[in-house]
């Protein structure tokens, strides 16, 4: 079962776009603070990129379903803050796993308008 959605051109650039905002924010962060959060960076992105492709690939091939987004982002946010956190359990992990469940929704939002605006209408 492949997602006729997932090789789609507005899915690859989505995809591309949310990896590069959240690198240039992270890396400008690991400018100040040294190279471990490098590590989580470089970790984290190709992470959200395989866990998407993961899922996506289990989801219903005829719509672009929420939760392989939600997971993807969720999965991300929590092994990048045990790698931060030196594979600790703290505070910051259930707000990293939320803060990647948001970050999945709003890709997935951006996918759905961007679908929505280059559909041709039926003739």
């Amino acid at each position: 079962m492949n997602p006729d959605w997932l090789a789609r051109i507005e899915t690859l650039g989505t995809t591309a776009v949310v990896l590069m905002v959240g690198s240039m924010v992270i890396w400008h962060e690991s400018v100040q603070r040294g190279g471990l959060l490098l590590l989580t960076v470089g970790s984290a992105v190709a992470l959200y990129a395989v866990a998407l492709l993961v899922c996506a690939r289990r989801s219903e091939p005829s719509r672009v379903a929420w939760w392989p987004f939600a997971l993807a982002g969720l999965v991300t946010g929590a092994v990048a803050e045990l790698i931060n956190a030196r594979f600790l359990l703290t505070s910051e992990l259930l707000i990293a796993a939320v803060t990647g469940v948001v970050i999945g929704t709003a890709h997935w939002v951006a996918l759905r308008v961007w679908l929505g605006l280059t559909r041709r209408p039926a003739a």
